[in-house]
Order: structure tokens, then sequence, then C-alpha cells
């Protein structure tokens, strides 16, 4: 992919009618247009901090916890008297 001057504006028109229709669908819903400017801000902002500590969290090897545990003995089939 290139990053020419057409690309980029194409990135930018794109992404400018999906804010555009977020921001729509959630004033729809009730909730004030500046509030959902002001939180589509504040949910960039996370995102941009979390790139900024990883940028690939996919490439990062998850430690699954050890199962040492003893496994619990069956019920007993047993009659008691």
């Amino acid at each position: 992919m290139t990053n020419g001057p057409d690309n980029a504006e194409r990135l930018f028109q794109h992404l400018d009618d999906l804010v555009a229709e977020i921001i729509d669908r959630f004033a729809n819903e009730g909730h004030g247009t500046v509030t959902v400017i002001e939180t589509l801000q504040d949910v960039i902002a996370k995102r941009r901090l979390a790139y900024d500590r990883d940028p690939d969290p996919a490439e990062d090897v998850v430690e699954e916890p050890s199962n040492d545990w003893p496994a619990e003995a069956p019920p007993s089939t047993e009659v008691k008297e």
C-alpha cells in the first residue's frame, strides 16, 4: 500500500464518512452531538496510548496458567451401609 497524496485523501474521506455516520447514529439515539464528538476524542486518545505502548499486541506471547492441580477423584459408586 502506498502513502501517496491520493491514498491519504481517500483514507481521510472514508474515515470522515464513517465518523459522520457514528456521530449521526449516537446523536439520533439521544446523545448530544458534542458529547458524541468528545467521547470519540477520548476513545481515539485511549487507542493512541495503547498503540504507543504496544503497536502490535497480536505478537505478544501469552503465558497460559499452569494446570498443575490434581484431578478431582471421580464420585464413588460404592453403596454405603
